[in-house]
C-alpha cells in the first residue's frame, strides 16, 4: 500500500509543473490580449490533434520526419563512433582531427543549409545528409572522451593476460567506453531532432511535421502548429525512454557502471 502511495505521489509532483502551465496558458488564452486565432486554448488543440491523428495527417507527418531521423542519426552514430574511437585510440588520428572537429563542432547546422541546397538539391537527401552532419560531432567528442578515459590499468592488464586487439576492444575498451557513447548518442539525436525540424522547414520536403508547422504559419492556424510541436515532444520522450534508458538498462546499469 504504502508503494503504491509512493508512485501516485512521484507522478503527481511529476505532473505538477505540466498542470501549472496547462492552468496558466489556458487563462492567458482565455483573458489575455491576443485572440484565439493565435493563442488557442488547449481544448482547441487537442481538438485539431486528435482530428489530425484521425484524419492520418499527423501519422503521415510523423512517419516522414521519423524516417529521416533514422536515416541522418545512424548514419551520424555509425561515423562519430568509429571516427571517436580510432581519435581515442590512435594519437595520429587525434592529432589530426582535434583541431577540425574544434572548429566545426560550435557552428550552427543550419548554416550549412544553403550549401547543402546547392550542392544536393531539395527534398529528403540533403535533410538526411544535414541531420547526420549537425549530430555526428556530438558523439564524435563523447566517444573519444570515452576511450581516453578508459583507465591504463585496465589495458595493461588485458593484455597481461594475453587479449588481443579484438579481444581488448570489446571486452575492455568498448564496455569502460559506452556511458560516454550513450551520452553522445543521446546529444546528437537531441541535435538531430532540433535541426530536421528546421531543416524541412527549409528543403520543401513534401511532408513532415516541421512542414506542417512551416504550412500552418501561412494560414494563421495557431492550433495546427501546436499539435505538430505536441507531437516532436511526445516523440522526444518517447525515443529517451524506449530507446536510451532500456539500452542503458541492458548494459551499463546491468554492469554496475551506473545506477538506474
Amino acid at each position: 500500500m504504502s508503494g503504491l502511495k509512493s508512485i501516485g505521489a512521484n507522478a503527481l509532483w511529476l505532473a505538477a509543473p505540466f498542470v501549472a502551465v496547462a492552468v496558466v496558458w489556458e487563462l492567458w488564452a482565455r483573458l489575455g490580449s491576443f485572440p484565439p486565432k493565435l493563442f488557442p486554448s488547449l481544448i482547441t488543440v487537442a481538438d485539431t490533434f486528435v482530428r489530425l491523428a484521425i484524419s492520418g495527417v499527423l501519422w503521415a507527418a510523423t512517419e516522414a520526419t521519423l524516417v529521416r531521423l533514422v536515416l541522418g542519426f545512424v548514419l551520424a552514430a555509425v561515423v562519430g563512433v568509429i571516427v571517436g574511437i580510432l581519435m581515442g585510440r590512435y594519437q595520429w588520428v587525434e592529432d589530426l582531427l582535434v583541431p577540425i572537429v574544434s572548429m566545426i563542432y560550435p557552428i550552427p547546422g543550419l548554416a550549412y543549409a544553403p550549401l547543402f541546397v546547392l550542392w544536393f538539391g531539395l527534398g529528403d537527401l540533403p535533410s538526411v545528409l544535414l541531420v547526420a552532419v549537425a549530430s555526428c560531432f556530438a558523439v564524435i567528442i563523447n566517444t573519444w572522451k570515452g576511450v581516453r578515459a578508459v583507465k591504463p590499468i585496465w589495458i595493461r592488464a588485458a593484455e597481461s593476460m594475453g587479449a588481443r586487439d579484438r579481444q581488448l576492444f570489446r571486452l575492455v575498451i568498448l564496455p569502460a567506453a559506452l556511458p560516454y557513447i550513450l551520452t553522445g548518442l543521446r546529444l546528437g539525436l537531441a541535435q538531430a531532432w532540433r535541426i530536421l525540424v528546421a531543416v524541412e522547414m527549409l528543403m520543401s520536403v513534401s511532408r513532415g511535421l516541421g512542414w506542417m508547422i512551416f504550412g500552418a504559419q501561412e494560414f494563421l492556424a495557431t492550433d495546427v502548429m501546436l499539435s505538430s510541436i505536441a507531437a516532436i515532444g511526445f516523440i522526444g520522450v518517447l525515443l529517451e525512454k524506449q530507446v536510451f534508458e532500456r539500452l542503458e538498462r541492458y548494459t551499463v546499469v546491468r554492469w554496475g557502471m551506473l545506477t538506474a
